[in-house]
């Protein structure tokens, strides 16, 4: 997304903007909330080039089937760690970009549980037509071609 400290700055505050309203959005969904919650997911995303962290959770609490904060400081250990740059990221949750590929590619570093990642990984697909939505209508600087 950008390269510089203030460019990043931004980049970063964009990002994250988007990624809230996804999950916002995708926490109140009838169908994804609740499948996303069954998958048991407690992921942490690592975006190294801007630099942000997102620890994602599946809850019971209230309403909500999932949890979030834009920090590495939660109550739960994460059974799987992405950790890739944002263009990365907006480019596989445009549907650009195969996240199996960019492992393969090293452009995706994953730690922790395998058999996370195997219930983990087909179930983030939720989050792609959401993203895809609102960076087409909101942040048309993030779409790709």
């Amino acid at each position: 997304m950008g390269s510089g400290s203030a460019s990043s700055a931004t980049a970063a505050a964009e990002f994250q903007s988007v990624l809230e309203d996804v999950l916002t959005e995708t926490d109140a969904d009838e169908q994804a909330g609740p499948l996303l919650r069954a998958a048991g997911l407690r992921i942490r995303f690592e975006f190294p080039d801007l630099p942000l962290v997102l620890s994602l959770a599946a809850t019971d609490e209230g309403k909500h089937h999932l949890s979030w904060r834009f920090s590495e400081d939660v109550k739960w250990k994460p059974k799987l760690t992405l950790r890739m740059d944002s263009k990365v990221a907006n480019a596989y949750l445009q549907g650009k970009e195969s996240l199996a590929i960019a492992m393969a590619r090293g452009r995706v570093k994953a730690t922790g549980d395998t058999r996370s990642a195997l219930v983990y990984i087909p179930a983030l697909k939720l989050l792609v037509t959401s993203y895809s939505r609102l960076v087409t209508q909101e942040h048309p600087n993030l779409v790709l071609e």
